[in-house]
C-alpha cells in the first residue's frame, strides 16, 4: 500500500527566552493513500505545530519527512513540489479568504501561480472544482463576506484542490462552524475522499469529529503521539489514560467512558516537560515508573499501539484475544 505521508522521529523545537520549546518531540506515523489519519488531543499539544511541519510553514529540527516522496527542501523546485504534494485547510475560513478576490479568483489562484493552463482552461477547472464542492455559479462572482461561514470553507476545500494534491491536511476545518454545518462539510469531506481517493491528515481537538471520519486516529500529548490504530479500536479500547479520559468528556456518551476519569490541570509546558511520562502529572494511575521511563509506543493488539507502561491493565476481558478451538 502507498505511503503518502511518512515521518519518523519527527522533531519540531523552538528557542524562546524561556528555554528550548518541544512542540513535536518525536513522532513517526505514516497515512497510506486514501486513508483518513485523525490526530487528536488538547490545544498546546503540538497538532497545529505537525501540521505545520508536513505542509512546509517550519521547518522540522530532525528526523524524516516525506510526502508523496517529496522531502522538505529550501530550492524554490522543491517549494513547488511541496506545494503540488500537500495543501492544508485552515480553522478560520474568514480568515484564510482574501476579502479582495471574488470566489472564482479565490479558487483559481493556486492555478496561475502554477502556469496551469490557459485562461480559458482554468475557468473551466474553476467552475468544475466548485461544483464539486457544493457551489453553484452564482457564488463564483461573490466575495467571501457574502457568503456564509459553511460556503466559505467549501472555497477553501475547493481551493486546496486546485493543484490535485496527494495529501490534504485538515486543521480544525470544521470546529469554526455551527453544528449542522460541520455535519454537511464533514459528509463533502468524505465524498470527496471516495470520488478523488483523497488522503487526510484530518485534525480536530474534538475526538467525535475525528471518529467520524476517520479510518485510523493517533492520539497526541506534548508533542508526542501516545496512542494510535483504528478508529474504533481507539474509541472501545482507549488503553491510554490521556485517550480515556478524552473519551469520557464526550459529551452524552457515558457508556464509552465508563471507567474513565475527566482531566483535571492544564497541559505541562512544553519549555519544561515533566521527566518520563509526560502525561504523569495529570495521570490518575502514576507510578515511580512513569518519572523514570519514557514509555514508547507498543503493539497491543488488532494494530493499536499505545505509549503506557501499564496499559495491558486497562485491557476489559471482552477485548482479550479469544483462543483458537
Amino acid at each position: 500500500m502507498t505511503q503518502v505521508l511518512r515521518t519518523e522521529d519527527l522533531r519540531l523545537y523552538h528557542n524562546t527566552a524561556r528555554g528550548q520549546l518541544r512542540a513535536v518531540d518525536g513522532v513517526s506515523l505514516s497515512i497510506a493513500r486514501g486513508e483518513t489519519l485523525g490526530l487528536v488531543g488538547e490545544s498546546g499539544c503540538g497538532k497545529s505545530s505537525l501540521a505545520k511541519c508536513v505542509v512546509g510553514l517550519d521547518a522540522p529540527t530532525s528526523g524524516t519527512l516525506e510526502v508523496a516522496g517529496v522531502t522538505p527542501g529550501k530550492s524554490r523546485a522543491m517549494r513547488i513540489a511541496r506545494a503540488q504534494a500537500v495543501q492544508m485547510v485552515f480553522q478560520d475560513p474568514s480568515g484564510a479568504l482574501n476579502p479582495r478576490l471574488s470566489v472564482a479568483r479565490i479558487i483559481e489562484e493556486p492555478l496561475r501561480v502554477h502556469g496551469t493552463g490557459t485562461a480559458a482552461e482554468r475557468r473551466a477547472q474553476v467552475a468544475e472544482l466548485a461544483q464539486k464542492v457544493g457551489l453553484s455559479d452564482y457564488h463564483l462572482p461573490r466575495f467571501p463576506h457574502e457568503l456564509s461561514g459553511g460556503q466559505r470553507q467549501r472555497v477553501s476545500i475547493a481551493r486546496a484542490l486546485a493543484l490535485n494534491p496527494a495529501l490534504l491536511v485538515c486543521d480544525e476545518a470544521v470546529s469554526a462552524l455551527d453544528v449542522s454545518v460541520q455535519a454537511q462539510v464533514l459528509n463533502l469531506f468524505i465524498s470527496l475522499q471516495k470520488e478523488l481517493d483523497l488522503t487526510y491528515l484530518f485534525i480536530s481537538h474534538d475526538l467525535s469529529v475525528v471518529r467520524y471520519v476517520s479510518h485510523r486516529i493517533a492520539v497526541m500529548y506534548l508533542g508526542r503521539i501516545v496512542e494510535i490504530g483504528p478508529a474504533e479500536e481507539v474509541f472501545h479500547r482507549h488503553l491510554h489514560p490521556y485517550t480515556r479520559a478524552l473519551v469520557a468528556a464526550i459529551p452524552g456518551d457515558e457508556a464509552l467512558g465508563e471507567e474513565a476519569a475527566l482531566l483535571e490541570g492544564d497541559v505541562p509546558s512544553p519549555v519544561n516537560p515533566p521527566s518520563g511520562c509526560a502525561f504523569r502529572t495529570r495521570c490518575p494511575h502514576t507510578r515511580e515508573r512513569c518519572a523514570a521511563d519514557v514509555p514508547h509506543l507498543r503493539d497491543l493488539g488488532n494494530g493499536l499501539q499505545v505509549a503506557c507502561h501499564f496499559a495491558e491493565e486497562f485491557i476489559r476481558p471482552e477485548d482479550m484475544p479469544q483462543a483458537a478451538g
